[in-house]
């Protein structure tokens, strides 16, 4: 299914939309404008393989949703193909996907359905021990794309959930040991935690977004021993990471990126650091 060479140029914008404006002012600094401007030139003048290029280069700057999972054994790993996506790198260590997503949507006065496509890419990493999962998150206002008309998305080809299912990978890895680790080093404190009591789920917030580990201690000794489950951790600002913020949900293996990284010890570095601690 050769998706990026029958991607339409919209098809290619929508797609280099999904980073950072930062992105195209390092490695463009000759295209002046808006991001949707810089974006447009862009879709126009990339090929197929410098899209693939561009977006494998600059994946670790944007916002992602990661699945980490326990990889059996030291073989090698055959990973699926994924309805609706297609290859466009593969080597031992990680393959690349473009999926083409198809939106369904009601507008509104009139009402009348339309469909909105965007090609999501997915980067599989197969690591010493575990097969990490990594989906730029594809957060569109869809109305933007109707003249800001009333709407809603009905439904949509295909989901996280679906792609992970056709990947068929297995366990997913428990990353309590790697972020507690990395926690109680103060690489990173929590402003705010879901976690599991024995008999309950509790949610705890601090005031003014201050940390629980500086601030509360017993409560973070409490931690120290519970399931965390949607957990937000901010990266001290002292630990110079291009990364400054991610949620986990420790049990199910599942990191949030919900914002854009700098070009230095960016979201690499954090699945890396979690996972090195991960043992």
């Amino acid at each position: 299914m050769p998706i990026l060479r029958d991607a339409t140029v919209q098809d290619k914008k929508r797609l280099l939309e999904l980073f950072p404006i930062a992105v195209f002012r390092e490695a463009h600094a000759e295209l002046k404008g808006t991001k949707e401007e810089i974006g447009f030139a862009l879709a126009q003048r990339f090929a197929e393989q410098e899209t693939v290029t561009f977006v494998r280069t600059h994946f670790p700057r944007c916002k992602q949703h990661v699945y980490i999972y326990d990889r059996g054994g030291d073989g090698a790993v055959n990973l699926r193909d994924v309805r609706g996506g297609e290859k466009v790198s593969a080597s031992a260590q990680e393959s690349l996907y473009i999926i083409r997503a198809t939106y369904s949507v009601v507008l509104k006065d009139p009402l009348e359905e339309a469909e909105l496509d965007f090609l999501w890419p997915v980067l599989v990493q197969v690591r010493d021990h575990h097969i990490v999962v990594r989906f730029i998150a594809l957060e569109k206002d869809v109305a933007s794309y109707f003249a800001n008309r009333q709407c809603y998305v009905a439904r949509k080809t295909i989901d996280e959930k679906q792609v992970l299912e056709d990947l068929a990978l297995g366990t997913p890895t428990d990353i309590h040991q790697g972020i507690k680790i990395l926690w109680d080093e103060g690489f990173m404190d929590s402003p705010r935690t879901r976690y599991k009591k024995p008999e309950s789920t509790a949610w705890e917030a601090m005031d003014e977004e201050r940390g629980i580990r500086e601030h509360n201690p017993e409560l973070y000794e409490t931690l120290l021993d519970s399931v965390l489950l949607n957990t937000l951790f901010v990266i001290e600002e002292d630990r110079r990471c291009g990364t400054s913020a991610f949620l986990a949900n420790c049990q199910i293996g599942f990191l949030a990126f919900p914002r854009y990284s700098e070009p230095e010890r960016n979201t690499d570095f954090v699945i890396d650091e979690i996972l090195r601690r991960n043992q």
